[in-house]
């Protein structure tokens, strides 16, 4: 009885589509994945971002995505035009596949703020923007339970 219900947990695991993980830093980062993370989570980029670091999760049920990039000091005021700065709620990112990330480093941001947001199907973007080594960084975490 027992090898039954293992077989039977195997089967049901092999049927579902896993995605792969993917990290990338600074340039093997490429504008495909920019727009990714525009598709998913509705945040404009102005054209001159510098991306840092990027890791996807899609290996498991749920899928996660953290990214750090560099925008344009003349263009923060633009990017915070985003949805999430004028719908989110001001709560800090604290999402722990972000913190695993050795580029990650947004508790050292001065000039910061933070803004979650919720959109249906159980999907969740957080985004915090500052100023890092005197330069303006982006930091996007979104996941989905």
């Amino acid at each position: 009885m027992k090898f039954l219900v293992h077989l039977c947990f195997l089967l049901l695991v092999s049927c579902l589509d896993f995605g792969h993980d993917l990290e990338l830093v600074g340039a093997e980062i490429t504008v495909k994945e920019i727009n990714y993370v525009s598709e998913l989570t509705g945040l404009t980029f102005p054209d001159d971002t510098e991306p840092v670091g990027y890791y996807f999760l899609g290996s498991g049920i749920d899928r996660s995505l953290v990214l750090k990039v560099m925008i344009p000091d003349d263009q923060r005021e633009e990017f915070l035009k985003n949805e999430i700065f004028e719908k989110g709620n001001d709560t800090k990112s604290n999402h722990a596949i972000a913190k695993q990330q050795a580029w990650w480093k947004v508790d050292e941001l001065t000039e910061r703020i933070d803004r979650k947001i919720e959109f249906p199907n159980a999907k969740y973007l957080e985004c915090t923007v500052g100023l890092e080594d005197g330069k303006t960084h982006v930091y996007v975490t979104w996941f989905e339970i």
